[in-house]
């Protein structure tokens, strides 16, 4: 039997799957009275579970359609700067990989996540690697590691894209996943990024920073 935070998890990690730039919906199927059917019935499963003493846990909202639209179409995503890409990559993981604010960002490197292919339909796709999974869940057996992120070869925005550039990117000598962006670079260079890992204060402060800069 899952727990009440499973539950909340799976929730809130489909309503954000469905409003990230690979599908970009426009209803929400926590707030929007189309869904209150079902969100009564996912109350009363909440409710049984915490009877039966399934714990739950406080969640971080999800991030408004409208909101994610203004700064994916913002200049400060641009896969085609240093800074632009890092932010990129950055928002990606964290909408499809990240419920509950920094959780291991800060220590995240290049063998987090690995890139698979589909061997039905040749679509490629990221997922955390069997290695991070092992290790985080030994650390915090309440966190979901599920999930992964889609291909989508027609569109622009597509993730598995942005995060294989910026892999590409990344300075050979840090294994780190968060580098800080080169002052100067042309689009051909093969490092776009310095030895320097980025600290865990300027990824805390990531979306704050990122929400002003795209206002």
């Amino acid at each position: 039997m899952y727990k009440s935070s499973s539950l909340e998890n799976f929730r809130y990690g489909l309503n954000r799957h469905l409003k990230a730039p690979s599908h970009l919906k426009s209803f929400d199927i926590i707030k929007d009275s189309d869904f209150l059917s079902s969100n009564e019935i996912f109350k009363t499963a909440m409710s049984e579970l915490k009877t039966l003493g399934k714990g739950d846990v406080q969640h971080y909202p999800a991030i408004e359609e409208c909101d994610i639209h203004k700064l994916y179409s913002s200049i400060h995503m641009s896969t085609d700067t240093p800074c632009g890409l890092l932010n990129k990559v950055q928002m990606d993981i964290r909408l499809y990989f990240c419920q509950r604010g920094l959780e291991n960002i800060p220590e995240m490197t290049k063998d987090t996540f690995i890139v698979d292919v589909n061997p039905n339909t040749g679509v490629k796709f990221i997922k955390k690697s069997r290695d991070e999974l092992v290790k985080n869940r030994r650390s915090n057996e309440k966190e979901n590691f599920g999930g992964f992120m889609t291909e989508n070869k027609d569109s622009p925005l597509c993730p598995v894209k942005s995060y294989e550039k910026l892999l590409s990117k990344l300075h050979p000598e840090n294994n780190r996943l968060w580098q800080h962006p080169r002052d100067t670079f042309c689009d051909n260079d093969s490092v776009w990024y310095t030895k320097q890992g980025l600290g865990k204060d300027s990824i805390s402060s990531f979306m704050t920073k990122l929400s002003k800069a795209c206002c």
